[in-house]
Order: structure tokens, then C-alpha cells, then sequence
């Protein structure tokens, strides 16, 4: 297919056209190996210099040019090829008996110039003679009636063309109206057409009435999905991540996320789909791997990563799901979820009710002191008057109190900070005389649970046992200063953690004064639950001293459980990968550029692009950065070292790297626009504008996932492959468009006259049927479209556009009598009717402007 042309079929002697035919395409593949044998049988050596990339996007080759046994439909919306399908039906012989076609047997390889000859030696002297006298005759017959025809195919592809556009257009339209909508918190609803009174003057009538919004989503995530798959498929490394379960469509659902490495080195992740909550553990394990592999077309052999964040009741569910992935698939590690430091994930994850609970309100705290800027004023204040008398805690304070500091490593330990002056600020913002309704009910709300034993005791030992794994946050963050102890590292958390175990009685005695000590200063009483136990879960016995109750139902459970949870999440995988962080230039800088083989050579084989040479490729991997570090700065990451330009020269190192990537807990550094930050802020977003009854999951998809660039074209064609009618309903409305005669209004005045005339030409209508309203119009001079009618054109829109603002800006009685006299004057040229068709005219110019930027995105 010639550059110029890509929507014509690349096979030699083929005039099918994308736009002109009913007939599928299908594009080269991105593999190079498929993609050359594509090459070759088609014979087209102008197009060997391309690389697969090129001929994938500008090149295809349509569907009379494979065995009909290859060619399958995967829905009703799209037709696929079999996995390995290859063209094998060509013609390589019709350009001798069309000598109009001479020019492009230049691209037809000499394979096929050998079996031209043979094939004119074997059929004998008429071959030459003959046939073309009989070629020559023909034409002359039929010429007349040829020329009806391509007329008239001719007349019929342009209207198709145009009714494609049009679709296109409120395609893109449709989606644009969806994500504007939900990015402005305006309740978008599938069910009300988008032809209403805020959009029909912009919108297709034709499309509004006969196309189901909600079947546009469908089409549009179906080809999201196909470009989603085939970025995964070039990633091939992948991870899982499980949100926390959320309504949508009338039901309880876990949403399931992805996450890869592009090929150019930049983390992305993807909305994949929804998971119903009603299944168990089992049920929910099968129901994702039937996602996975039948929906999406992965394996689950390339899974290296898998998080989950969940709360209530859920945690025991989803810790037993994975549980079940890992075991039946060793490969895959566990990392903790973003936002959370890996001792918060911990505790986020931990299946006891009243734990969560206690997490639940520092969230609800850290989310009420971000959201009232007075409140935060008041509280800066109160910590200062707190603890003014200890040099440097102040500062400290302020400082971990800023941004996220709930999902922080020390997120109990500023909690327990800022207790006290929480409290004494509740009763001020409350009385306020500027109050804000929401933030006090909240207030009220927390108070009796913040001002409660059980909540502080809880706090205490939080933050005493988790300062016991807080050291192992870095090491799963990706930061290569600890790379060469991290061993020793888990080690040493292990180690103290089993020893606050061993020794609970005194640790715990330490923990339940200070808890007492806190509570008296609150003036919070020191009892123990009540006989139901809503917060621990367990029966209270009352002869039970009140320290070695919280010991045994808290401080202990936590201890073994934090053991527990270290031993499953630092597996032998998750150590083994987490060494390759010493493959990062700037960590070999550190070590004289001497990579340790014993710390990557227990890599896995699956991991590796080339097994065979990994050794030899880690030498030159040494020597390459020895002699980089005299003139240039180092890479001191992950994704920055996938982003150096020779990457590729060492693919086993950058497989390693991606595998690394691709883990959940490493940082994801995104590129310039942040796209993979703002999947899961698009994500919230949507469930935050949107009712629980409004939520669609097609919807959810599309909107989260507008980062994924699909062609319109491709969803137009689905689309009239299905409804083959709608062509036609366009086509008729076309043709009622051209035949419909001007009925507007002729003003005497000719200045109005030459103002309807330039309204024309720019809303690009002119019409070619006389009308009533033309005859009319005979005696009247037409005047040209000269610089001097468009300055009157410009002028005429300012003074409406002017005189419509004064009207509806300017109150009662502030118009003096000058300004009325020039608003008269300047109305003298523009009538009523005619503002109206003005202002209209710029209404539609507009919207056009707004239509054109907010479709940039899609």
C-alpha cells in the first residue's frame, strides 16, 4: 500500500479500499517474524526498510487475501484472524492484461517476474498476440456504461465517506460530553440523550435519534480493551492490583487494575474490570484467572506482582485469594498497595473489625484537618501552645502533618501527636460563627470515639509495633541504598519483632501506662469494654486484670500477625527480585561498578530475554557504566535506567528491570504528564461524581482508561458493520438537507440583506436548488463578498454580541441616556431577528471551540 494511501489494501494488484468496500482489513502485525512473512508473500520489497511499528500503523492487507478458515469473528462487533495466520492468496498476474497498471509492477519482487516468464512460455505465442487485441475490444463495448458505473460508485463513496464522518464526529463528541461531564461533577446519565437542549444544535439529529449511547460505550470499550491487550502483550510482565470493593451497578465489586512497563520504559496501569464480591475465595480466584486469560488473552505464567487493599469484612476473603494465587503460582510475589506504607498496608489489611476501625478514623481525621483550612489554622495554633516547651517538636509536628500523613510509616505516631490539640479544637470550630455545617457533624461524629480508651490503647501499640517493620518500607520502594543489606535487614526486623513477643509482658506494661498516662490527661476513662465486645470480637471476662486483657487481645495478636505477614510478603521471589536493584547504574558506582553475580544470578530463566548470554552481557553491562561515569550523571532508578537509548543492547538486564517495574510497591516514576498517577485519581473521581444507582461499569472503564489512545475510525466501521441502516438514514437526511429550500426572511434593509449573505458563507451552506425565496430576490442587487462586507460582517457581531451583554448585564436604571443612544444607533444595522442569528452563529462557534479541545483527550 503506497504511504500516501492507508486506506488502501497493500497486496500488489489489489484495489480494495477501506472506505469503498465491505470487504475486513487487518493491519501487519507488531511481531517481526509475522511481520516479515507478511512481507515476503506479498512481494513488496519497497516496504523491507520499514520497521514492524510502521507497517502496523500505515499498512493493511484485506480479507480476499487469506484462507476463509483463518478468518473467524470474535463478537459481533469485530472479525480477528487466527493466532499465526499468514496471507497466501495473490495475484501476481493481472498487471499483464492491465497495461494502466505498468507503473507498479516495479514493486513486485523478482520472484514474481520469474513466474510471469515461465507462465508466458508455457502458454505460447497468443499469449502475446491475442489477448490484448481482446482486452482492447472490450472497453471500447462497455466504455459508456463503465462510466455510469464509476460515476455513480463514485457519487456513492463520497457519501459514505461523509456519513462516516459524521459518525466519527459524534463519536468522539458522545465520549467528550461522558468525560467532561464526570470531570465537572455533573451527574452524566446514558439514559437522557445528548441531542437535548444543551447539545442538539451541535449533534446530528440522525445520530442522536437512531444510536444508543450506552452501545457507543460498548464500542468504545471494546476497542479500548484491544489496544489495552495488545500494550500488555508487548509488556508481557504484568502485575494485579484489587482495590478496595466499591457499588456499581446495584452490586458490591472488587475493582482489578493492572500494571506494566511500556516498551519505552514508563510504568502504566489499566482498569481491567470489575470482580463481584458474593463469591468466596475459591469462587473469586477462578473468576479472576477466567478474566485474565479468556477475557484479556494473558497468562498467568508472565503475573509477577499482586496486591490488594480492602476493608471490613472483606480482609480475611482477600487475604485467602492470595494465599491461593501464590500457591498455585509461585512466581508471583505480594507487595504492599499505594498509597500505604508497607507497615500501614499491614495493619490496612489486618482482619480484625476494630483495628480497621481505629484506621479508619485517623483517615477520617487526616481527610477533615486537609479539607478546613480553619481547622488547620486552629490546630497549628494548639500545637504550638502544646508543645512549645520541647525544643524542635513543634516543627516536627507541623511537618508530618502535611499531605497524605495517613498513609505514612509514623501515621499513628502524629496521630498521638496531634490527639490533644484535635480535641481542644473540636468545641472552638463547632461555636464558630462561620462554622461549616459538614466539617461539624463530622467533628461530633469523632469525638466520642477519639475520646475512648480502647482508641488510645489501640494507637499506642500500634505505634510501638510497627516501628518494628517501618525499616523494610525502603527496601520494597525500590530505593537501592539498601539493596546490599537487605537480607540482613529482614533479618533484623524479624529479630524485633520476635523479641517484643518473647518479652511481651514488659513491652506491653510500658505501652498500657503510657496509654493510661494519655487517657488522664484527656480526662477519658480508664475501663474495659463492653460485655459485647463490638471492638475486639471476643467474650471480656471480667476477672481479667485490664493490662493483661489489651496484652492478650492486642498487643500479642498484632505481634503475630506482623511475623506472619513479613514471612509471606519477603518470600524467596520478593528477595531475589529486590537484588536486582544492584543492576542500577548509580548502586554500581557505590560498589566500584562490581556486580555481584550471586546476587542476580539466581535469576529466574523466565525472567530472561537470553539466558545463554546473561554472563557475558553482565560484564559488558559493567564495563559500560565504568567508563559512562567520567562524563555524565548517573541513572539512579529503575525507570530511569529503562530510559537510557541503548537499553536494548542488554536485554537481560532490561528484562530484569521491567520485571522489577513492574512489581506494585516500587515506585512509579510516570512520565511528564502523569498518566499512571492519574488512573486511580480518575477512578475516584468517577465514583465521587457519580450516584451508586448511575454507575455503569462500560462507563467507568472508558473514563478511566482515556489515556488509551484507540482510532475512531476503527469503532465507526464496527459500528456500520453492525448497523448497516445507518448509512442510510444519513444519506436521506443528507439529500433532505440539500433539497430543503432557504425559508428565512429577507429584510428590506440592505444592510441586513448583506449580513444574511456573509451568515451564509460562513456556516458553509450554499444552496444550489432555486427556492421561492431566491425569485424574490431577483430585483435585488447580490453584492459581492468584498473586505468591505466582512468588515461589516465583524462589525455587526461585535455590536450584537455587545448589545445582548448590556441587556442581560445592566440592572434598572443605571443605563444613562448617552449609552441608550448609542446602543440605538449601533442597532440601527442589526435588527431583532437578526441578533438572534448572529448570537446563534457565535453560540455554535463556541460550543465548536469547546467540542474541538475537550475531543483532544480522546
Amino acid at each position: 500500500m503506497d504511504p500516501k494511501m492507508p486506506n488502501r489494501c497493500a497486496a500488489p494488484n489489489c484495489n480494495i479500499y477501506t472506505d469503498k468496500s465491505d470487504v475486513p482489513f487487518f493491519r501487519f502485525p507488531l511481531d517481526s517474524e509475522r511481520c516479515k512473512q507478511w512481507l515476503n508473500n506479498c512481494h513488496r520489497s519497497d516496504l523491507e526498510p520499514k520497521t514492524p511499528e510502521e507497517l502496523h500503523n500505515s499498512f493493511q492487507i484485506c480479507a480476499n487475501h487469506f484462507e476463509p478458515s483463518l478468518i473467524c469473528r470474535d463478537s459481533t462487533l469485530r472479525t480477528s484472524l487466527k493466532e499465526g495466520a499468514i496471507p497466501t492468496r495473490f495475484d501476481f498476474t493481472s498487471h499483464l492484461n492491465n497495461p494502466s497498471g505498468h507503473k507498479r509492477n516495479k514493486r513486485i519482487r523478482e520472484p514474481a517476474e520469474a513466474e510471469l516468464a515461465s507462465l508466458k512460455k508455457a502458454k505460447g505465442d497468443w499469449f502475446e498476440d491475442d489477448a490484448p487485441s481482446e482486452v482492447k475490444d472490450k472497453p471500447g463495448e462497455n466504455s459508456a456504461t463503465c462510466d455510469l458505473q464509476q460515476e455513480e460508485q463514485k457519487r456513492e463513496d463520497v457519501a459514505n465517506s461523509k456519513a462516516k464522518e459524521i459518525l466519527k464526529v459524534y463519536f468522539k463528541e458522545t465520549l467528550a460530553f461522558t468525560g467532561f461531564s464526570i470531570g465537572n461533577d455533573a451527574n452524566p446519565n446514558t439514559d437522557e440523550p445528548m441531542g437535548d437542549h444543551r447539545g442538539q444544535q451541535s449533534l446530528n439529529p440522525i445520530c442522536v435519534e437512531k444510536i444508543d449511547q450506552k452501545e457507543v460505550l460498548q464500542f468504545s470499550e471494546d476497542l479500548m480493551r484491544e489496544e489495552i491487550r495488545n500494550s500488555l502483550r508487548l509488556a508481557r510482565f504484568f502485575s494485579i492490583l484489587l482495590q478496595d470493593v466499591t457499588n456499581i451497578e446495584g452490586k458490591d465489586q472488587i475493582p482489578v487494575f493492572i500494571r506494566s512497563v511500556t516498551v519505552a520504559g514508563f510504568p502504566q496501569k489499566h482498569l481491567m474490570g470489575f470482580l463481584p464480591c458474593y463469591a468466596d475465595a475459591e469462587g473469586l480466584f477462578y473468576m479472576l484467572l477466567s478474566e485474565i486469560r479468556n477475557k484479556w488473552g494473558l497468562r498467568m505464567e508472565h503475573c509477577r506482582g499482586l496486591t490488594y487493599l480492602t476493608t471490613g469484612g472483606l480482609c480475611q476473603k482477600m487475604k485467602d485469594l492470595t494465599s491461593r494465587i501464590l500457591q498455585e503460582f509461585p512466581q508471583v510475589v505480594l507487595a504492599p498497595s499505594d498509597p500505604y506504607a508497607f507497615n500501614m498496608w499491614l495493619i490496612r489489611s489486618m482482619p480484625i473489625p476494630y483495628i480497621q476501625k481505629v484506621v479508619n478514623t485517623v483517615e477520617d481525621v487526616a481527610k477533615i484537618i486537609r479539607g478546613s483550612p480553619d481547622l488547620w489554622e486552629r490546630l497549628e495554633v494548639k500545637i504550638k501552645s502544646s508543645y512549645s516547651h520541647l525544643k524542635g517538636e513543634v516543627d516536627r509536628i507541623i511537618e508530618a502533618s502535611q499531605n497524605t500523613w495517613e498513609y505514612g510509616v509514623d501515621a499513628f505516631q502524629t496521630m498521638l501527636d496531634i490527639l490533644e490539640p484535635f480535641l481542644a479544637c473540636i468545641n472552638e470550630v463547632c461555636s464558630a460563627a462561620n462554622a461549616d455545617t459538614a466539617t461539624c457533624e463530622q467533628m461530633a461524629k469523632l469525638k466520642p470515639i477519639l475520646k475512648n480508651f480502647n482508641f488510645i490503647i489501640t494507637l499506642v501499640v500500634l505505634k510501638n509495633t510497627l516501628c518494628c517493620v517501618s525499616i523494610l518500607n525502603p527496601s520494597l520502594r525500590g530505593a537501592i541504598s539498601i539493596s546490599s543489606t537487605l537480607q540482613y535487614t529482614i533479618s533484623n526486623a524479624l529479630k524485633l519483632v520476635n523479641k517484643h513477643l518473647q518479652e511481651i509482658a514488659i513491652f506491653h506494661r510500658k505501652w498500657f501506662s503510657d496509654a493510661v498516662g494519655r487517657a488522664k490527661k484527656l480526662g477519658v476513662e480508664v475501663a474495659r469494654p463492653d460485655e459485647s465486645s463490638p471492638e475486639t470480637g471476643e467474650a471480656v471476662a471480667t476477672e481479667t486484670p485490664l493490662e493483661d486483657f489489651y496484652r492478650e487481645t492486642l498487643s500479642r495478636q498484632i505481634l503475630q500477625y506482623l511475623v506472619a505477614e513479613v514471612k509471606r510478603v519477603f518470600s524467596t521471589e520478593m528477595v531475589r527480585i529486590l537484588r536486582w536493584l544492584s543492576l542500577v547504574p548509580s548502586y554500581m558506582a557505590d560498589h566500584n561498578f562490581s556486580i555481584r553475580r550471586d546476587k542476580v544470578a539466581d535469576a529466574n530463566l523466565n525472567n530472561l530475554a537470553r539466558p545463554d548470554t546473561f554472563y557475558d552481557e553482565l560484564g559488558c553491562w559493567e564495563v559500560k557504566w565504568r567508563h559512562a561515569s567520567k562524563r555524565r550523571i548517573l541513572p539512579t532508578t529503575v525507570f530511569a535506567t529503562l530510559k537510557i537509548p541503548d537499553i536494548a543492547f542488554y536485554p537481560n538486564v532490561q528484562s530484569l528491570l521491567r520485571v522489577l517495574g513492574t512489581i506494585p510497591c516500587v515506585n512509579a516514576e510516570a512520565d511528564v504528564y502523569g498518566q499512571y498517577n492519574m488512573v486511580l485519581e480518575r477512578y475516584q473521581s468517577y465514583l465521587k461524581a457519580t450516584p451508586e444507582d448511575k454507575r455503569l461499569c462500560n462507563m467507568a472503564f472508558v473514563y478511566v482508561n482515556q489515556d488509551v489512545h484507540f482510532n475512531v475510525e476503527d469503532m465507526v466501521e464496527s459500528y456500520v458493520e453492525k448497523h448497516i441502516d445507518i448509512l442510510q438514514f444519513l444519506h436521506m437526511d443528507d439529500e433532505v438537507i440539500e433539497m430543503q429550500p432557504d425559508a428565512e426572511p429577507v429584510s428590506e434593509n440592505d444592510g441586513n440583506h448583506t449580513l444574511k449573505e456573509n451568515v451564509q458563507e460562513t456556516q458553509e451552506e450554499p444552496q444550489d436548488i432555486p427556492s421561492e425565496m431566491e425569485t424574490e430576490r431577483v430585483g435585488q442587487p447580490k453584492l459581492p463578498a468584498t473586505e468591505t462586507n466582512k468588515e461589516a460582517l465583524k462589525s455587526a457581531l461585535q455590536v450584537a454580541v455587545t448589545a445582548a451583554y448590556n441587556s442581560q448585564s445592566r440592572q434598572p436604571g443605571e443605563a444613562s441616556a448617552e449609552q441608550d443612544g448609542e446602543v440605538e444607533d449601533s442597532l440601527k444595522y442589526v435588527s431583532k431577528s437578526e441578533m438572534e442569528e448572529v448570537l446563534r452563529v457565535c453560540e455554535d462557534a463556541v460550543r465548536e471551540g469547546i467540542l474541538v479541545e475537550v475531543c483532544g483527550q480522546f
